[in-house]
Parts: structure tokens; C-alpha cells; sequence
């Protein structure tokens, strides 16, 4: 049987939301494994002096995890 895990991790970018999404992905990439979908939880926009200053995005995570094995002990 395999069980699935969910993280959520945020991510930033000045350039666009999709930036900060492929940014967050190529990190989670770094350390987990079997990434199976990606739920856009909360987006937000950091504004300085009236301009864009930061496309923020919050976003769930699901990868599998190994299945179970039992001990032979």
C-alpha cells in the first residue's frame, strides 16, 4: 500500500506568480521525491512605493512515500 504526503511551501518571485510556482517546484525537487500534484493555495502581491514589488505564492505539495515493509526481526 502507499501513502501520500502533503507539504506546503511558499515561494516568491518579482517577476510573475508562475516564476515564484517554478521556483518553489525546483526547490521541492531538491528534496522530495515522487512530487504527484500541486494545489495553488494563496496567492498575494507585495506592493512598494505603488508598483509590484513581489508576486507571492503558497503552495500544497503532494509526493508519494515508500510503502511499508515489515521487519524481518
Amino acid at each position: 500500500m502507499w501513502v501520500s504526503k502533503i507539504s506546503e511551501i511558499i515561494g516568491s518571485s518579482p517577476t510573475s506568480f508562475e516564476d515564484a510556482a517554478q521556483t518553489v517546484l525546483a526547490r521541492a525537487n531538491r528534496t522530495l521525491r515522487g512530487i504527484t500534484g500541486i494545489e495553488v493555495v494563496d496567492k498575494r502581491i507585495k506592493i512598494e512605493n505603488d508598483q509590484i514589488a513581489e508576486y507571492r505564492i503558497r503552495l500544497r505539495l503532494s509526493f508519494d512515500v515508500a510503502p511499508h515493509i515489515d521487519s524481518h526481526w
